[in-house]
């Protein structure tokens, strides 16, 4: 809008800071498109002007804050992208562009590969790169739906194969979305926090796979500043701040007290890792699992009233599904009595949901 407003509003009198606003504006946006500064080069108007004071266009460091956690090593830039990824397959689901979107899927748009300047890792990449044998959450979530569950799921509702073939293309793209950003990346984030604490323990202070998980859970939408950003935002960490804000408890800087927590505890585990207090690391670790796990409830319960209100709406019934199918192995090692019940009213496709009712 701002650029709208500079160059077509204005387009017959914009000044010298007009264009030099909007075209900053353009340049911090670059990584949206997938593009560089050196791609783009400098703008013709500034190599003929040299005197014009348009600043030089600058590509966002590889340790870029976020949300206020200042990483300490490379993988926090390329590691947040994996949120425009996840947003970029939605959106092509919607539009019906279904194997541009699992081209992207399966090949990478965003995230770059850091051992290959030209190449790309995919968000199906890390659908089956669990690696690490103490991620007891994918192992648990593997024994319960099988080993491929989330890879499928992903594939056939981008493709609107198997149980998403009569769904629409908004309610695939629900589907799609929710499997990575619920279960995926946070399975992965376990996953690549676990592998910083081995590495750990084995005198190693490099903080490149909690940054990594810490990305993971966040992602670049959000922004640098504490708190994340009001309007943008698409992975763990805005869920909570979504859900904080539509029940009214945030806390007073307006944040979700979930989130406040969990950064305290990616913070503490990160400086952890770097004095060689693996095990203190471990704990912190723990403690964001069960912030995680909170999310997932919490989550749970705003859809069971959601569809108690209305069963019919497909966007509904999809959100339910996946939040339902996340929590499920999860809560079984807690009560298998809910664990049913969570599966009998929300975690089954083409049934009528909430048969119980919402206060089950």
């Amino acid at each position: 809008d701002d650029m709208y407003a500079t160059l077509v509003t204005k387009g017959k009198s914009p000044d010298l800071d007009d264009f030099r606003n909007a075209l900053n504006l353009l340049q911090s946006l670059y990584i949206c498109l997938g593009v560089t500064c050196n791609q783009v080069g400098v703008p013709l108007f500034a190599k003929d002007n040299p005197n014009s004071s348009i600043s030089d266009c600058v590509d966002p460091p590889d340790k870029i804050n976020l949300v206020g956690y200042t990483p300490t090593s490379d993988a926090m830039l390329q590691s947040a992208l994996v949120d425009l990824d996840v947003r970029t397959i939605g959106t092509l689901i919607e539009m019906e562009a279904f194997q541009t979107a699992f081209d992207v899927y399966s090949m990478g748009r965003f995230t770059r590969d850091d051992d290959n300047d030209y190449g790309y890792v995919s968000v199906k990449d890390t659908a089956i790169d669990y690696t690490n044998v103490d991620n007891m959450i994918a192992q648990d979530f593997a024994n319960q739906f099988g080993k491929n569950f989330v890879d499928d799921t992903i594939t056939a509702s981008i493709m609107g194969t198997d149980d998403y073939s009569d769904m629409s293309p908004r309610a695939r793209r629900v589907i799609a979305e929710a499997t990575m950003v619920l279960i995926l990346l946070h399975q992965y984030a376990i996953d690549a926090m676990l592998t910083g604490i081995d590495y750990c323990n084995k005198g190693d202070q490099d903080t490149y796979w909690w940054d990594d998980a810490v990305a993971s859970l966040i992602g670049w939408a959000e922004g640098t500043d504490a708190g994340g950003s009001t309007s943008n935002g698409y992975l763990f960490y805005n869920i909570a701040q979504y859900l904080c804000r539509v029940s009214g408890t945030c806390n007073i800087a307006g944040d979700s007290e979930v989130n406040r927590q969990m950064m305290v505890a990616l913070t503490e585990g990160k400086n952890d890792l770097l004095a060689l207090k693996c095990d203190s690391a471990e704990t912190y670790m723990k403690d964001v699992e069960v912030l995680l796990d909170t999310i997932l409830v919490d989550l749970v319960a705003y859809y069971a009233e959601q569809l108690d209100d209305d069963p019919s709406d497909e966007n509904n019934v999809a959100h339910g599904y996946i939040v339902a199918t996340s929590l499920i192995p999860i809560m079984e090692k807690v009560s298998q009595e809910a664990a049913n019940s969570i599966q009998l009213n929300m975690g089954k496709l083409g049934v009528t949901p909430m048969v119980d009712g919402k206060n089950v």
